[in-house]
């Protein structure tokens, strides 16, 4: 049924509310303000995060960079203090340009490194790696 109070032209102009148009592309600001909540979050981490130490299981390179040093795909094993370690995956950017990442992800004993870590109390998912503090292992 149509409204009286709307005229034929009108009404087919109106767009379905399921239409199929894809979104539009992000804008230039949108990386900018995902890298300073990132830069934001981190500094709450640093102020308020509990430290402990994870071990890296796994390394990957993601094939982005960050001032010319790669960004890792990091695997981790949280330590956490009473309990079991619990696995975590996040994006971090190596400490170095010229960062080995498989030799990064193992100590100089043979065994996988343990880096210090500060971790969201709230959310035990959110982790800082600490690749500028003196590894753990």
């Amino acid at each position: 049924m149509t409204d009286p109070n709307i005229p034929d032209s009108a009404a087919a102009a109106t767009p379905e509310p399921h239409s199929s148009t894809p979104p539009a592309p992000p804008t230039p600001a949108e990386p900018a303000a995902q890298a300073l909540t990132e830069r934001n979050e981190a500094l709450r981490l640093i102020d308020s995060g509990r430290a402990t130490t994870a071990t890296v299981d796994a390394l990957r390179d993601t094939g982005a960079r960050v001032n010319g040093r790669p960004v890792a795909e990091v695997h981790l094993l949280v330590d956490q203090p009473g309990g079991q370690p619990y696995p975590v995956v996040r994006a971090a950017v190596a400490p170095g340009t010229d960062v080995d990442l498989a030799a990064l992800a193992v100590a100089s004993s043979g065994r996988p490194r343990r880096i210090p870590v500060l971790v969201d109390p709230g959310r035990p998912d959110n982790v800082l790696l600490r690749w500028d503090l003196r590894p753990a292992s």
